[in-house]
């Protein structure tokens, strides 16, 4: 395959965004683009290509969130041209459709970014299966696509914000796996000048100093292999005062071994983020408490000629079915392939029968990740159990992948046909209402899930719309805990979507119904950009209540950060619209989290009207809760005594309703309260409590804080093995979730480990 910006057979356009915004007809000539709002327009439309996006959406960006009154003519006249520019057989490619518009996609090749997702993912599954040659072929061709910086060019703010973070970190994922590869298949010489820039860019990042070490050792540069070892040595030290992590001591013991059989360890094997969407981290499971928790195993080396690269998390046993790709074959035989077997697909003879063509055409309607079968069968309207024999049919005839059991998702050229037919057999509005019964599945869903994780906070979100086949059922917190983080990447495109196809009310009320659990997961960019689209929607609405809420849940999101001007701002306007529009309920929950930004003084305020208005409403979950902060602020204005005693009830409150997260906090507080108080052992047995609960319910964050706190008070008990192994727990967690607490626990590990040194 060629990359972009080359000539290619059948004179395809190409849109390319990964630099300075270019387009190309179909004979490879460039086409200017050179007025900054066209440019604007035609980037945010290519980011979400073939997909529609609503004039509201465009306005928003375009306007960075206060667009004029004429904004919708102004964008007509944009579009129009636009399209006078890009000439007919590019500019046809840009459609008119309600509730706004769409860049069509005829071929997977027209815009970079498809391309990069394709390459990228293909990339991934090979190196989840160690096909190393294909790997590295696959990330190098998908590196090939860059030109610059992408969205340079493009004047539009947020759209930048929004899309260059997961870019790089894409882009620097895939230099990582295309150097593995040849390391893994043994081009060591060839890699080392790659892995030497890569290290100098990154300097901290550990795997590719792994891979530098490795190549100079297996090149035989032993004596370099090992000052390259102390080098990450010294600026692990110096920049974060922290010792090399396991895999570097993993490669050094090995070295020291004189292992011949040595190879880097596969961190490569993290999934790589989809271009363009937000990047998070797979959720773990959280460790054992900290005094079950055997040594690491990793850290001991394995004997010689035992270190195959080990198998991806979550990899699948058995690999599906291979699938057409624009990567194996010309776009036009892809096409012609996919073609064929659409037409071979039985056709129904009944109502009841399956339908395989429909469920490809009205599914190709989908951005997001690999869906349920339940999700499915709510986009297409039809019982389950039909719907699984037509998803097996597709997968049968390799129009579909099931990446795991019971999921499934178009490949890309499937995809871009799919909806190329669809146009042809479907009006405008059934392609819409589809996509409007996914997004209403996953809102109520959602809405299901949130009520097992806070069943006694009041919902935010009403969440109105009809569930028109049954949402999964969750029997209990863990259940509604792993569908959210199975169903993630799913719910914040769904977030998107909604507010580019003028959904706008599953936009607001689903990026609200989500708070609780981005509050438990700690994924703040998720929590920040979804709270932002849906902010948008609520207000386009006009729905004060909406916006409130999402003011609130972007505040506590920026509170986490410790960005708290920002925080300040944001929960003093919710707090202001739930007095405007006489919410008392919304009102003691703004003030809440209006508390835990200010001082211990404030605190006291806020919280004590938060009180009285729980109190009043005879909700005691609420009334357990302001207790928890009232004590947090107790303590801080030393009175530690008074502040056992709000922890201590919170925790009776919030043990007979059955919530443990409340318990949690709860008794976290009482710790805290104990090691003020000098109790270092009631403290310590608080911290137990608090951590065996939250590691019941998955909630990693609190456990981390807990085991921060227990190092503490190990450190009191003068055991500073027990204090650095919880230290050590609950900075995997910081670092995973990228919460700056992770700075403050490297620090007290780095202190403790020079007393322990210096005592020696």
């Amino acid at each position: 395959m060629k990359t972009a910006g080359t000539d290619q057979a059948g004179g395809i356009p190409r849109f390319q965004l990964l630099g300075p915004l270019e387009v190309r007809d179909g004979h490879d000539r460039p086409i200017p683009v050179s007025a900054a709002k066209q440019r604007g327009v035609l980037a945010a439309l290519l980011v979400d290509a073939g997909t529609v996006v609503s004039t509201d959406r465009l306005a928003d960006l375009l306007w960075d969130g206060s667009p004029p009154p004429s904004a919708k003519k102004t964008l007509e006249n944009y579009l129009s041209r636009l399209r006078r520019l890009l000439g007919p057989a590019v500019g046809g490619h840009l459609v008119t459709r309600s509730p706004g518009y769409v860049i069509e996609l005829r071929d997977g090749l027209e815009v970079d970014l498809v391309m990069l997702a394709d390459l990228a993912g293909r990339a991934q599954e090979a190196a989840d299966r160690a096909d190393w040659t294909r790997a590295g072929r696959d990330a190098r061709e998908a590196l090939a696509l860059w030109r610059g910086d992408p969205f340079c060019d493009v004047p539009v703010e947020r759209l930048r914000c929004e899309q260059t973070p997961h870019l790089a970190e894409a882009r620097l994922r895939l230099r990582e796996l295309a150097l593995t590869a040849q390391v893994m298949l043994g081009d060591h010489h060839i890699a080392l000048p790659g892995l030497r820039r890569l290290v100098e860019e990154t300097r901290i990042r550990e795997h590719p100093w792994e891979l530098l070490i490795s190549a100079l050792y297996r090149c035989g540069r032993k004596a370099e292999a090992f000052e390259a070892y102390r080098r990450v040595g010294r600026i692990l030290r110096d920049e974060l005062g922290v010792d090399p992590g396991r895999g570097l001591q993993r490669l050094h013991g090995l070295m020291l071994a004189d292992d011949p059989h040595l190879l880097p360890t596969a961190d490569v094997h993290a999934r790589l983020p989809p271009p363009g969407t937000p990047g998070t981290p797979p959720a773990d499971t959280l460790p054992p408490p900290a005094d079950t928790l055997p040594p690491p195993a990793d850290t001991l080396s394995p004997p010689a000629g035992t270190l195959p690269p080990p198998a991806p998390p979550g990899a699948s046993a058995r690999p599906g079915p291979p699938v057409l790709s624009t990567v194996d074959a010309p776009a036009a035989e892809v096409r012609q392939g996919v073609a064929a077997r659409y037409g071979s697909l039985p056709a129904p003879r009944t109502a009841t029968d399956p339908d395989p063509a429909r469920a490809l055409r009205l599914l190709s309607g989908w951005d997001g990740d690999d869906l349920p079968l339940a999700a499915a069968g709510a986009m297409l309207r039809r019982p389950v159990e039909i719907v699984r024999r037509e998803l097996g049919i597709l997968t049968d005839l390799r129009l579909l992948e099931s990446p795991a059991p019971g999921r499934h998702r178009l490949p890309p050229a499937v995809r871009v046909f799919g909806r190329t037919v669809a146009r042809a057999q479907h009006t405008d509005a059934e392609r819409q209402e589809a996509l409007a019964r996914l997004l209403g599945w996953y809102l109520q869903t959602a809405i299901a899930a949130e009520d097992v994780l806070h069943p006694y906070g009041r919902r935010q979100v009403p969440g109105t719309g009809v569930a028109e086949f049954p949402r999964e059922g969750f029997a209990s917190y863990g259940d509604a805990s792993a569908w959210f983080s199975a169903e993630h990447a799913n719910l914040v495109t769904a977030v998107r979507v909604a507010a580019c196809t003028a959904e706008h009310t599953i936009a607001w009320q689903l990026a609200a119904g989500l708070t609780g659990y981005l509050h438990l997961s700690k994924r703040w960019t998720d929590w920040i950009t979804t709270a932002q689209i849906g902010l948008v929607s609520a207000r386009h609405l006009g729905e004060r209540s909406g916006e409130a809420a999402l003011l609130l849940s972007a505040g506590l999101a920026y509170r986490d950060l410790r960005l708290l001007g920002r925080s300040v701002d944001l929960i003093e306007k919710a707090t202001a619209i739930r007095q405007e529009t006489a919410d008392p309920w919304g009102e003691a929950c703004s003030l809440l989290g209006l508390g835990q930004v200010h001082g211990p003084d404030q605190m006291i305020v806020h919280h004590r009207r938060a009180e009285k208005i729980f109190t009043e409403a005879g909700n005691l979950w609420g009334y357990a809760l302001t207790q928890i902060e009232r004590g947090r602020a107790l303590r801080r204005l030393h009175h530690p005594e008074r502040a056992v005693a709000c922890h201590r009830g919170s925790a009776a409150i919030l043990a007979d309703l059955g919530d443990l997260w409340g318990v949690g906090l709860a008794h976290l507080g009482l710790a805290e309260d104990y090691l003020a108080y000098g109790s270092h052992e009631d403290a310590a047995t608080s911290c137990r409590r608090s951590l065996a609960v939250c590691c019941e319910i998955g909630d990693r964050h609190t456990s981390a804080r807990v085991l921060a706190l227990l190092g503490q008070i190990y450190l009191q008990l003068s055991d500073p093995a027990a204090a650095h192994q919880a230290w050590s727990r609950a900075l995997r967690i910081f670092e995973n979730l990228a919460d700056p607490r992770a700075t403050q626990v490297r620090v007290g590990m780095a202190n403790l480990d020079a007393a322990v040194a210096m005592a020696s």
